[in-house]
């Protein structure tokens, strides 16, 4: 009986180097993604030390009663029951959808009439435009501060201006009237936020091309239509960051509201931000109520967030 032999032949250089190479391959790719990993390692760690770690346990400390150096006691969703059957807390929803609203929207108009005036070409239109970021570049507390004595009843600018000119009798409390303290604080974040609106949409307005004015008043158009087929479209997605962008920011702001009414006078000027720390570092020190309001606030802040970042990613997919 015969017997058969196999005979095993050399394979190509490039067979031999296949394995090789995809080894080495698999060596470089294990590296680079090592190396990502460590080049995210800072960020994650503050991502989880100054955002996941506080936000957790904010929400555990919402089912607990809890004060300031003492362990808390967990009681269920009894602060939230507190917070929907309380009259300050539903007074102080309505104040901060009013005070949110009426600040964005006046803001809006201001910064758009402003835009299309600082647009046209004109002496000193610079200056004007750098005098404009005054009120946005002072520190908000120091601004604050200033319209806290601009509106003291004694010796405050503006009744001194008004008295003067025989326009009152009387000083007016327009800080601790409850029919005007809501008013005196819209006007102060009116006056800080402004310029940011301004500059939003003048930035826009710069960018359209002149071209399509010219082309639409050849073709007749009037300003009123060149404004609503031309500048309106072209500003859109700057209208919507812009508002979103300051809505956030007005409801979530807290010095303005804390430093010239503190709330009051009787909760009206009370807003989510200012009830939230009375309630976690006033007198009452409970931490659990305090992080109940900020809780409750937060989908709000999450639904305007989401909707802002869908926009701009689809602005920019466009």
């Amino acid at each position: 009986m015969g017997t058969s032999t196999t005979v095993s032949l050399p394979l190509p250089s490039s067979r031999r180097g296949l394995g090789w190479r995809g080894d080495k391959v698999q060596r470089f790719l294990l590296h680079d993604r090592t190396l990502g990993y460590l080049f995210l390692f800072p960020a994650l760690l503050v991502i989880v030390g100054l955002v996941a770690y506080p936000f957790a346990s904010a929400i555990v400390m919402t089912f607990q009663a809890k004060t300031a150096g003492a362990p808390g006691r967990f009681i269920g969703l009894d602060n939230y029951r507190e917070l929907f059957s309380s009259e300050q807390f539903l007074r102080t929803v309505v104040n901060t959808a009013v005070y949110t609203a009426v600040g964005v929207g006046i803001k809006f108009l201001l910064g758009l009439s402003m835009a299309l005036v600082l647009n046209q070409e004109r002496f000193c239109n610079n200056l004007f435009r750098s005098f404009l970021l005054i009120p946005w570049a002072i520190p908000t507390v120091m601004s604050a501060l200033n319209w806290r004595w601009i509106f003291d009843d004694a010796s405050g600018l503006i009744n001194n201006i008004l008295v003067r000119l025989n326009l009152i009798e009387e000083t007016i409390s327009w800080l601790s009237n409850p029919h005007l303290a809501m008013f005196s604080v819209i006007a102060v974040v009116v006056w800080q936020g402004t310029p940011f609106f301004t500059m939003s949409f003048l930035a826009g307005l710069q960018a359209i091309p002149k071209e399509l004015y010219e082309a639409a008043e050849i073709d007749g158009a009037s300003v009123l239509q060149q404004f609503s087929y031309i500048t309106l479209p072209r500003l859109h997605p700057i209208f919507i960051t812009a508002v979103m962008l300051s809505a956030i920011l007005t409801s979530a702001a807290i010095q303005f509201v804390l430093i010239l009414t503190n709330g009051g006078p009787a909760d009206r000027t009370m807003i989510f931000s200012v009830l939230s720390y009375h309630l976690a570092l006033g007198g009452a020190q409970r931490l659990g109520m305090g992080a109940a309001v900020s809780l409750i606030f937060f989908p709000i802040l999450v639904v305007f967030i989401v909707f802002l970042t869908r926009r701009m990613l689809r602005e920019k997919g466009e």
